[in-house]
């Protein structure tokens, strides 16, 4: 059995070497990377590679959205902080409402544990319809929409992911001090 270090670094290499393909065949890193993971889950046999959270959390998310967030043009979002809003909001809560409801029917999972599903796997990244996009030259805005989007969406999600697994520590919600606090936070994170 191999480390884990090993199978990191086997992982790595897989990525770049992923990513050099990608480049000579001229497509999105992100479609040839997500295809390369789907066909390496598949493959029986290979090792299992469990990550901690908290390592995603603190060295892997931060680096990722710090970049986004310098790369953004600040008075672009805020013009168009009426549909980067209406997306980041509307879409991953409407998708964790939808996970939740479908695991709740079909699982037979609870409530809260399907708000947890749906809060992990509701926001979209937005990697790949950049590229694309970037790739068909579609209007600036588009872009600036889908980059304020992809930043946006990860802090809703964030915060439906926290109020999710208090309810199913605690074992009930309040859907209407979810709201307010939600609210807050929302409107406190993009007031700064």
């Amino acid at each position: 059995m191999l480390p884990t270090i090993q199978i990191l670094v086997l992982l790595l290499i897989v990525v770049a070497a992923t990513a050099l393909v990608a480049a000579r065949l001229k497509i999105s890193p992100a479609i040839l990377l997500v295809l390369t993971g789907v066909v390496l889950a598949l493959i029986p046999g290979l090792p299992k590679v469990e990550l901690a959270p908290e390592l995603v959390l603190l060295l892997v998310l931060p680096p990722l959205i710090y970049w986004s967030a310098v790369a953004m043009s600040w008075r672009e979002f805020r013009f168009n902080l009426r549909p980067i809003s209406a997306l980041a909001l509307g879409c991953v809560m409407f998708t964790t409402i939808a996970v939740a409801a479908v695991t709740h029917w079909l699982l037979a999972l609870s409530w809260p544990v399907g708000f947890v599903l749906g809060a992990i796997v509701s926001p979209p990244d937005p990697v790949a319809p950049l590229a694309i996009a970037r790739r068909m030259q579609l209007p600036r805005r588009i872009a600036v929409i889908l980059e304020g989007e992809g930043l946006a969406n990860d802090a809703t999600a964030l915060i439906l992911y926290r109020f999710a697994v208090v309810a199913v520590s605690i074992g009930s919600f309040s859907l209407g001090r979810a709201v307010g606090m939600f609210t807050v936070t929302a409107t406190t994170t993009l007031g700064r």
